[in-house]
């Protein structure tokens, strides 16, 4: 199907005495079906709606992709449907670098169903078969009739899967749940336990008003993360409100522990690189890259907090 046909639509106009032919009754079938991938497409958008997680493994010197049972829209509307669990051999490609695996809406005609041709003695399929396969191709590819489901990077033999955020259709309870978000409940829940236990301390005696517009931001992200299948815009976002509330929260805190310094050049410099909401997903994926990276110093930092104030009371 060609991609730009599908927003130029012609339908069939009967009237009394048309002699209608095969390829008549194919193009009303045709109207109706990109009529309602259009549909689909403006309201639900492109990519996967629920299930198709990927998971790569190494089976002696084999590599298997084990895709879940799914559902998912192509960027022309066509639903792919994958009913059952299945595992994917993956040939190791020839050349490194970074693949997508797709799966395709195929169709093929039936050959269970063939008829017989009318005044003849030959026999031709009188149904298409439509399925779901699973390919992989490089990253500069794009395929309209194809769901992007997980990059997989190659290199000196070997497949490593790369967790990435892929394209998201549909508002179901059960949409699909983005690679950030965990990221992002993990931002929050280092940061509040760390507040906590600074309140602890001799450090936040007080509740200042950073203090307690941090601590208010990380609340009320919590809630909007509680929905599933927050999208991936809403998650860039939130990210990145958090990291301004959060440089406000730490470069004013007194001087205490040298890896405490550390982190407000870190997130002074994070907070300073935030996209503008303009910005396209590209630009903001690029940014999320280094908010991940404030996740491991957060960690420390909250460990090292939970020592200090288990040792200041046993004293």
């Amino acid at each position: 199907m060609d991609y730009k046909n599908l927003f130029q639509l012609s339908r069939l106009r009967p009237f009394e005495g048309l002699a209608l032919t095969a390829q008549d009754l194919v193009d009303d079938q045709t109207y109706h079906r990109r009529n309602l991938h259009r549909h689909v497409l403006y309201m639900h958008g492109h990519g996967i709606v629920q299930g198709l997680q990927v998971e790569l493994e190494q089976r002696r010197e084999k590599y298997v992709a084990i895709i879940q049972a799914g559902y998912g829209i192509t960027r022309m509307g066509q639903g792919v449907l994958l009913p059952d669990p299945v595992a994917v051999p993956l040939e190791l490609p020839q050349k490194d670098g970074e693949y997508m695996l797709w799966i395709f809406h195929v169709e093929k005609p039936d050959e269970g169903d063939s008829r017989p041709i009318f005044d003849t003695n030959e026999r031709k399929e009188a149904r298409v078969r439509e399925f779901a396969a699973p390919r992989l191709h490089a990253i500069e590819e794009d395929h309209a009739d194809a769901i992007a489901l997980t990059r997989i990077n190659v290199r000196m033999g070997r497949m490593v899967q790369v967790f990435l955020p892929v394209p998201r259709a549909g508002r179901q309870a059960r949409a699909a749940e983005s690679y950030l978000k965990p990221r992002v409940v993990e931002y929050i829940r280092v940061n509040k336990n760390i507040i906590n236990n600074l309140f602890r301390t001799t450090l936040l005696q007080e509740l200042t008003m950073n203090a307690l517009g941090f601590y208010s931001a990380l609340v009320s992200a919590e809630f909007t993360l509680l929905e599933e299948g927050t999208s991936d815009r809403v998650l860039y976002r939130a990210a990145g409100a958090l990291i301004n509330y959060g440089h406000d929260f730490y470069n004013p805190l007194p001087r205490t522990t040298d890896r405490v310094e550390r982190f407000k050049e870190f997130i002074r410099r994070v907070n300073a690189e935030v996209p503008g909401p303009d910005q396209g997903d590209e630009i903001w994926l690029r940014w999320f890259e280094k908010f991940e990276r404030l996740l491991q110093p957060l960690g420390k930092i909250s460990e090292e907090l939970e020592r200090t104030v288990e040792a200041e009371a046993q004293r």
